[in-house]
C-alpha cells in the first residue's frame, strides 16, 4: 500500500510538471507574437523561440526517463538562468519579470525539503543580485517600452503567477493527504515488526543475544547519547529496522530493551524525544517570527495531523493550549 501512495506521489507531480510546462510553452508562444507583431523586438523574438524549443524539446526527450523531482531540480536551476536576459533586459522598465521567479521557492517548499527551500531562495536572490549589478555597472544598452506596453507584460505575468499559485496550492494538497496516508502505513509496520512477527524459535536463538541487564543498560544508554546528540529523531522517515542496523543488533532485541524502559513501543520513543525536542523550541523560540510548521518538521514530522495527534496522546493536551500554558507562564514569570 505504501508503494501505491508512493507511485501516486509521483503521478502526480509529473501532472503538476506537465501542466506547468504546457502553461509556459502557451505563455512564451503568446510573447513571441506580441514581440514580433506588437512590440517589436526581433532578439527577444529569436530569444524566446529559443527557449520555447529547449523547453518543449528536452520536455518530450526526459519525461519519461526521470523522476519528478530530478526534472523538478533540473527546471529550479535552468529557469533563472534562462530568466536572467529577459530580466536584464526589463531591468529599467519593470520588475514584472524579477516576479516571475517567485513560485519557484514555493515549487522547493511543497516538493522538497527545507534545506532546498533555503539553497534555492538563495539562488534565486544571488540571480536578481546578480543581474542588478551588470545592469548598474555595465554600460548596456536595452530597448525602451511604453507604460502601456509595461502594464499589459505584467498584467500576464502577474496572471501566470496566480496561475502557478492556485496549480501548487492544489497538487500540495492531493500530495499532503497521501503523505498522511504514509505515515498511517509506516507507524502500523513499525507497530507491526515490533508486536505482531513471528519469529521461530530457531532464529530466535541464532539472531537474538542474551539479555543482560549491563548490556542492555550500555546499549540503552549508547541510543540515548545518538539521540540527544545526534538527534536522530529529526529524521522523518527513521524506524527501528534502520536505527538497528545502525547499532548492528537485531531490532527485536532493541524492541525489547526500549519496551523495559517502559514505552509501548519504538514508535513511542521516537514520538517522545520529538514532543520533548517540539516543547523545547516552543519553550525557547519566538513564535511570533517562528512558525508552528517549522517547529514540527523541524522535530521530525512529516505534516501537522500526525504532529497534533501524537502530541494529544503524549502530553494529553494539543499543541496550542500547550503554547498558551507557557505563553501563560511566561507572563506570569515577568511579572
Amino acid at each position: 500500500m505504501r508503494d501505491l501512495f508512493l507511485n501516486e506521489i509521483e503521478n502526480l507531480k509529473k501532472k503538476f510538471i506537465h501542466l506547468y510546462i504546457m502553461i509556459m510553452c502557451s505563455i512564451l508562444v503568446l510573447y513571441i507574437v506580441i514581440f514580433q507583431f506588437f512590440i517589436y523586438n526581433p532578439t527577444i523574438v529569436i530569444y524566446l523561440t529559443a527557449g520555447l524549443f529547449l523547453l518543449s524539446y528536452t520536455y518530450i526527450l526526459i519525461r519519461g526517463k526521470y523522476k519528478a523531482d530530478h526534472i523538478i531540480h533540473g527546471y529550479m536551476i535552468m529557469a533563472p538562468l534562462y530568466n536572467f536576459y529577459i530580466m536584464l533586459t526589463f531591468w529599467s522598465n519593470s520588475i514584472g519579470n524579477v516576479v516571475s521567479l517567485f513560485p519557484l521557492p514555493l515549487v522547493a517548499y511543497i516538493f522538497f525539503q527545507k534545506r532546498e527551500t533555503i539553497l534555492y531562495s538563495i539562488y534565486l536572490i544571488l540571480n536578481i543580485l546578480v543581474c542588478f549589478l551588470v545592469y548598474e555597472y555595465f554600460d548596456l544598452q536595452f530597448p525602451r517600452y511604453s507604460r502601456t506596453e509595461v502594464v499589459a507584460s505584467d498584467v500576464f505575468l502577474f496572471g501566470f503567477n496566480l496561475l502557478v499559485i492556485i496549480l501548487l496550492l492544489i497538487y500540495s494538497n492531493k500530495i499532503n493527504k497521501l503523505k498522511v496516508l504514509i505515515d498511517i502505513e509506516d507507524e502500523k509496520l513499525i507497530n507491526a515488526n515490533e508486536e505482531d512477527v513471528k519469529i521461530p524459535v530457531l532464529q530466535k536463538i541464532v539472531e537474538t543475544p542474551m539479555i543482560n541487564d549491563e548490556a542492555a543498560e550500555k546499549l540503552f544508554e549508547q541510543l540515548e547519547v545518538m539521540m540527544r546528540n545526534d538527534k536522530l529523531f529529526k529524521k522523518a522517515n527513521l524506524n527501528i529496522s534502520m536505527l538497528s542496523t545502525s547499532l548492528d543488533i537485531n531490532y527485536n532485541y532493541l524492541s525489547k530493551i526500549i519496551r523495559s524502559k517502559g514505552y509501548l513501543n519504538f514508535s513511542n520513543y521516537l514520538n517522545v524525544h520529538r514532543i520533548n525536542y517540539v516543547k523545547k523550541l516552543i519553550d525557547e523560540s519566538n513564535l511570533q517570527k517562528v512558525t508552528l510548521m517549522y517547529i514540527y518538521t523541524e522535530a521530525g514530522f512529516s505534516n501537522q495531523a500526525t504532529f497534533n495527534r501524537v502530541f494529544k496522546q503524549i502530553e494529553g493536551i494539543t499543541p496550542s493550549e500547550y503554547i498558551n500554558t507557557s505563553d501563560q507562564i511566561g507572563k506570569g514569570t515577568k511579572g
